[in-house]
Order: C-alpha cells, then sequence, then structure tokens
C-alpha cells in the first residue's frame, strides 16, 4: 500500500471513530481570545488553560485591555500555568503589538502571525484552521509528532519538517481536521506511554503496530 493510500485509510477511520472533537480550548469568543488561550496552552494542558480563561477574559476581553494592564496584574490572572511569567510578557506585548500595527486586528496569515510575541507556527496554524478555517498548515503539536512517527508518515523529528513532510501527502482542507483527530486518538489509544496497539483501529494501515507497546 503506496503511502497516500496508506495515509487516506488511517483518515478514514479516524474520522469515523473521532467525528465530534474539534479542540480542547473552550471559554473565547473572538481570534484575540483563542489566539491568547493557544499562547496560554505551551507546555500547559487544555484544562488548565481552560481553568483560568472565563475569568481572564472577563477581565481582559481585548487586546486594550490587556495593553492597559500591567504584566504583574496579568500575571495574577494566569499563575496556574507553566511559564505564567514569560507569558505574561509575551501576552501584554503581543497587545500592543496588535493594537500599534495591527489596529487590534488579529492577522490572518502565519507570517504576520508569527511576528506577535509567543506565536510560534503551531499556535498560527491553530488560529488559523480553527477560527478562521483558513489551512496555511498544520500545527504540530506533541501528539501529531509521536503519531506521525509511530504510523510512518515521517522519520523527522523537528516540529516544522514534520509539518512538511504531512503537507505533502495531506490534502489542505484537512490540515486543521487532523490535528484534532492526532489529539484524540493519542490521548485515547496511542499513547506516549504504554499505547493500546492490541486494540487500536489503525491496526491494518499502521506499519509500527505492536513495536511500541509497552
Amino acid at each position: 500500500m503506496s503511502l497516500s493510500n496508506r495515509f487516506s485509510r488511517i483518515l478514514l477511520l479516524l474520522e469515523k471513530n473521532y467525528p465530534e472533537f474539534r479542540g480542547g480550548l473552550a471559554n473565547y469568543s473572538s481570534p484575540f481570545q483563542l489566539l491568547i488561550a493557544t499562547v496560554l496552552s505551551a507546555q500547559s494542558t487544555d484544562k488548565q488553560v481552560n481553568l483560568i480563561t472565563e475569568k481572564l477574559f472577563s477581565h481582559f476581553p481585548d487586546p486594550e485591555a490587556f495593553a492597559s494592564s500591567s504584566i504583574i496584574e496579568i500575571e495574577r490572572y494566569i499563575s496556574k500555568v507553566g511559564l505564567y511569567k514569560n507569558k505574561a510578557k509575551f501576552i501584554f506585548n503581543l497587545s500592543k503589538q496588535l493594537i500599534n500595527e495591527y489596529d487590534s486586528i488579529v492577522p490572518t496569515s502565519i507570517l504576520e502571525l508569527v511576528k506577535l510575541p509567543g506565536v510560534g507556527r503551531k499556535t498560527a496554524n491553530v488560529l488559523l484552521n480553527d477560527w478562521f478555517d483558513i489551512h496555511e498548515g498544520i500545527a504540530v503539536d506533541t501528539h501529531v509528532k509521536r503519531l506521525s512517527y509511530r504510523m510512518g508518515l515521517t522519520d523527522n523529528t523537528d516540529p516544522n519538517k514534520i509539518e512538511t513532510d504531512l503537507q505533502e501527502i495531506i490534502p489542505s482542507e484537512k490540515w486543521g481536521r487532523l490535528t484534532h483527530l492526532f489529539i484524540s486518538h493519542g490521548r485515547a489509544v496511542c499513547k506516549a506511554q504504554k499505547p493500546l496497539c492490541k486494540t487500536c483501529f489503525l491496526n491494518e494501515a499502521c506499519p509500527r503496530v505492536g513495536v511500541v507497546e509497552e
């Protein structure tokens, strides 16, 4: 079976088994708020982020609210997520840059988004795919990285190279959905520790079935 045909089978099975998942972040009502929530999610769980964002966005609904505050005050609201001191600086400076350079409007291209403090390709892709339905790239998180290698879709470990490899075999309209599907399967079955290979519904299409199971 060719790589493209094998992946088509993988994608079909994933979509059949995970029809609903649309991302784990909640409590946002604008592209700006989703951008901030995604920045906060780096090296933190969606659950941790969701615990603070309702109160955070009630107090800071837009770039102007963050920019008129202080880094110390922002820290108090986000102290339960990892690297909160760095993230508070990113959010404060990101908000100011959006106001000064983009009239408080979140840009809709990766090239513009990654110019913002604390925003890398993964964060930019999450925002573009999930809010704007713009598919410039694939958000490569820890689940996408792990599953792509295990399924034989890439031999690379660098997220940017993995993204390029996946883009070559995946239709662009599926790029956003792919991340959600891999997150779902990575959490439920293809776990970092003790993946459930014996009961995995992807056995027929996965070249490493049983190899990584402990």
